[in-house]
C-alpha cells in the first residue's frame, strides 16, 4: 500500500423526481428556438425530450399542465406518450402546436416553482443541522 491516499467521490445524492421532469422540459424548450416551432420540429423535440414522461413523473402541483398536454395528445397522462401521438403533432395545425409548446410552458413554470420550493427547504435544513 502506498502512502498516498486516493480521493473519496463526492456522495451525488439522486435527483428528485420533479428535478429530472424539469431537466427533461429545459431541453425540450432549448431544443426550440424562436423561429422554429413547425410542427415537424415541435414532433422531434417532444418525441427526444419529453414523451417518457407520465403523470406518476409530475409532483401533484404540475400533473395539472401535464394534463393539459396529454389532453391535447388524446392520450392518458398516466402512461408514457405513445410514438403515435407524437407523430400526429407533425400534422397539426399551427395553432394547435402553440397551445402545446405554451401548455409545456406552464407545466416547466410549475416544475420551476416545485424545485425552487425543494432547494429553499433543503438549505433550511442544512442551516438547522449546522446550528442545532
Amino acid at each position: 500500500m502506498s502512502g498516498t491516499s486516493e480521493p473519496v467521490p463526492m456522495q451525488q445524492h439522486p435527483s428528485a423526481p420533479s428535478t429530472l421532469a424539469l431537466e427533461a422540459v429545459d431541453r425540450f424548450l432549448r431544443a426550440l428556438p424562436d423561429s422554429d416551432h413547425s410542427a415537424d420540429h415541435v414532433a422531434t423535440c417532444f418525441h427526444e425530450h419529453i414523451s417518457a414522461l407520465s403523470r406518476a413523473d409530475l409532483p401533484p402541483s404540475a400533473q395539472d399542465a401535464w394534463n393539459h398536454v396529454t389532453r391535447l395528445l388524446r392520450t392518458p397522462a398516466d402512461k408514457p406518450i405513445p410514438d403515435k401521438a407524437v407523430l400526429a403533432i407533425r400534422s397539426w395545425p399551427q395553432s394547435r402546436v402553440n397551445d402545446l409548446t405554451t401548455h409545456i410552458r406552464h407545466l416547466r413554470a410549475a416544475l420551476e416553482k416545485v424545485e425552487n420550493d425543494r432547494l429553499e427547504d433543503e438549505i433550511r435544513d442544512k442551516i438547522r443541522r449546522h446550528y442545532l
